[in-house]
């Protein structure tokens, strides 16, 4: 059965669905189109669940307009998963570029992920850089590890449904990015998965949906001791994925 693949992309853009559709079409991939939300013009602590307060203590600043685009363009994504019955999908953003090995390992992962009895949540396909990983499998040759520390960047992810169920009900409070978001679920959660090389680039143009698309994010909003707070927050999450790291199978046992 062909899977179908959910494309966050604003309806001002069609020539940015145009490429995403074409790099789902060329993989197999049947592209469902996810309205997203332009937030570039939008105050966040206007927007319904906001928490200001609890993002410049936790990030150490306010988020942008874009953030909150993103972040509730990925949460449409995930809830129209859910809503499929299906039991996994992968979720992109519209400016995808898939590298060529993603012809070879792309179906044996989503076959894989279908079949296995891994108790798993999310996999990243598009990170570039991770740190804290356990190996766990070879799949046409891509070797998949469990990302402790899970990889920052969101624009190509396969969720479960229960990783889907699980994010967005964590994610009712608004009070970080999208690709933050993640990383503080699925490294509490320790159900957070990742391939050694990205089998999916970030495309040529910015994508018009994304929490980097414009401005200076990190000095937007910023609390007092923005940088200590920040170090705090890392040091926080690698002590948790440490700790997974170490005691994961005995921690997923007693759970």
């Amino acid at each position: 059965m062909t899977p179908t693949g959910y494309v966050i992309n604003l309806a001002a853009s069609p020539d940015r669905m145009a490429h995403a559709r074409a790099e789902l079409d060329g993989h197999g991939i049947r592209p469902e189109r996810v309205e997203g939300l332009d937030g570039r013009q939008i105050d966040p602590t206007t927007y319904p669940g906001y928490d200001d307060a609890r993002a410049r203590a936790y990030m150490g600043r306010s988020m942008t307009g874009g953030e909150l685009g993103c972040f509730v363009g990925h949460r449409r994504a995930l809830t129209a998963l859910v809503e499929s019955g299906a039991p996994l999908a992968p979720v992109f953003e519209d400016d995808i570029a898939f590298r060529a090995e993603a012809d070879r390992v792309l179906p044996a992962l989503l076959d894989w992920l279908t079949t296995s009895d891994l108790d798993w949540h999310c996999v990243n396909i598009g990170a570039r850089r991770l740190k804290i990983t356990t190996p766990v499998a070879e799949i046409a040759g891509a070797h998949l590890v469990r990302a402790h520390y899970f990889p920052m960047l969101a624009h190509a992810m396969i969720w479960s449904r229960a990783g889907a169920l699980a994010y967005l009900e964590a994610a009712e409070e608004i009070f970080c990015p999208a690709d933050n978001m993640m990383r503080y679920v699925l490294t509490r959660s320790d159900k957070g998965f990742a391939l050694t090389q990205a089998l999916v680039d970030a495309g040529r143009f910015d994508s018009d949906i994304s929490a980097r698309s414009g401005g200076d994010r990190g000095a937007h909003g910023r609390a007092p001791g923005y940088g200590l707070l920040k170090q705090r927050r890392l040091w926080q999450e690698k002590a948790l994925a440490f700790r997974h790291k170490l005691f994961g199978a005995w921690l997923r046992q007693g759970s």
